[in-house]
């Protein structure tokens, strides 16, 4: 039987099934034609961004590298080297420690304006600060916080005997070097340590020093022959006593009063009445600036003039000056003075003046040289470990530059960390301080007593 003919509706059915069957063909193939032109390119793309993403990683790495190689530069160059400071900047000896800051702020600054270490690109030296008081306690614990918090280099200042001899033993178990700037007392570089350096002189030179002045006292007509000693009862003073009793002892000159007091006290005239009436002829002091001038006016009130001779800065402070009469006259037994004869010495003053317009004091000096002696290590050393620094310390050796203004022929700390400094004695000169001896760096004439 042959098959009817369609119908309009079914054959226009057919046609649109046929199109649907061929549009979804073609849109399959279209699609996966799409997808894997897609694909490919989102493959091309990954690639490529990976491939910049490689290049952009290498280059800040490469940056990064460059970066970090630059930046130690830099930071290396421009960190400063912590050097500790300790000074009595409070209580009854803030004086003294304003005097010893300043000198070593004006070599700091001179040093950092210089270059600062050129053996370590340049790096800039920080002065980071204790107060002390005065109090050996309180120096022990600012010496710690600056070793253990502030990590610094070295460590310099101190001041007085007690306090020193109290950072030494922090400095050395820690080692790390501690440069004294004033302490006299004998046995501070006489223990065996090797982180402890001085750059003032010993006691007994200088009593040793005082033994040759009263020879040539002896040559102009002062003789002595009955001896007191005076001196504050801290280990300052009673080394120089100590000293004094054997070069006396040496000189057959007998010590006729021996008076020790309080250093702090206001009044001393039951020392110096002891001392007028035992007749001496002569007075060997060894006290602080405020203590010397209590000395001098209650032997002024008692009409009591010997020869007197003091020991250290406390003998050359202005404000002793303002004692007048009482103490013109008077000689003191120094480590330095600002008139002696050396270039470095007269091109310190000159910087010290034009800074803070006043003249630097013995301790100023000291500091500035200490000072100047740590960044002379770190120089040599060319690293901020402390015993990098110890070591460069230890090997210092040098006739010029400005670490030497000290009276000495050449700065260098022996084995046991002594700088071999010498001393200078002073004389009160119509109300000024004159240095008189030794003739070699001496300003002025030993002037008659008035």
């Amino acid at each position: 039987m042959a098959a009817l003919p369609a119908a309009d509706g079914d054959i226009s059915r057919t046609h649109r099934q046929t199109d649907r069957q061929t549009d979804r063909q073609t849109d399959r193939q279209t699609d996966r034609q799409t997808d894997r032109q897609t694909s490919k390119q989102q493959t091309n793309t990954l690639e490529t961004s990976m491939f910049m993403v490689t290049k952009s990683l290498r280059a800040a790495a490469w940056l990064a590298a460059f970066t970090c190689t630059f930046s130690a530069s830099a930071v290396w160059a421009q960190t400063a080297v912590k050097v500790g400071v300790l000074a009595p900047l409070s209580g009854g000896s803030a004086s003294d420690g304003a005097w010893l800051m300043k000198g070593h702020e004006l070599a700091i600054e001179e040093i950092n304006a210089r270059g600062g270490i050129k053996s370590m690109n340049g790096a800039k030296l920080q002065l980071v600060v204790g107060d002390t008081q005065s109090k050996p306690e309180t120096a022990r614990s600012e010496a710690e916080r600056l070793i253990e918090r502030e990590k610094v280099s070295a460590l310099t200042g101190a001041w007085a005997s007690a306090v020193s001899a109290v950072v030494s033993q922090v400095a050395e178990r820690a080692e790390v070097p501690f440069v004294i700037t004033s302490a006299v007392a004998d046995n501070l570089t006489e223990k065996n340590m090797k982180y402890v350096f001085r750059v003032s002189p010993k006691s007994k030179w200088a009593v040793e020093d005082v033994g040759r002045f009263l020879e040539v006292m002896a040559a102009r007509g002062v003789t002595a022959t009955k001896a007191a000693i005076v001196y504050e009862d801290g280990p300052y003073g009673q080394s120089v006593a100590a000293n004094y009793k054997l070069m006396l002892a040496a000189k057959k000159i007998a010590v006729v009063a021996d008076e020790s007091f309080r250093s702090g006290v206001s009044d001393l005239s039951t020392q110096v009445s002891k001392m007028r009436a035992a007749g001496a002829d002569v007075v060997f002091m060894a006290a602080y600036v405020n203590d010397s001038i209590v000395l001098f006016r209650a032997m002024a009130a008692q009409n009591f003039k010997p020869l007197v001779i003091g020991y250290g800065q406390g003998h050359v402070q202005p404000s002793l000056l303002q004692s007048g009469k009482a103490v013109e006259g008077s000689f003191a037994v120094v480590e330095w003075m600002p008139d002696v004869k050396k270039d470095a010495a007269r091109q310190f003053v000159t910087a010290f003046e034009a800074k803070y317009k006043a003249q630097p004091l013995t301790t100023s000096a000291q500091a500035y040289a200490a000072t100047w002696a740590i960044a002379e290590a770190l120089e040599r050393s060319k690293s901020a470990s402390p015993q990098a620094v110890r070591n460069g310390l230890a090997a210092i050796r040098t006739k010029t530059g400005p670490v030497t203004l000290l009276p000495s022929e050449e700065f260098a700390f022996d084995a046991a960390g002594q700088h071999a400094v010498a001393n200078v004695v002073a004389q009160v000169v119509d109300g000024r301080f004159v240095t008189v001896w030794p003739p070699a760096v001496a300003a002025g004439a030993i002037a008659p007593a008035k």
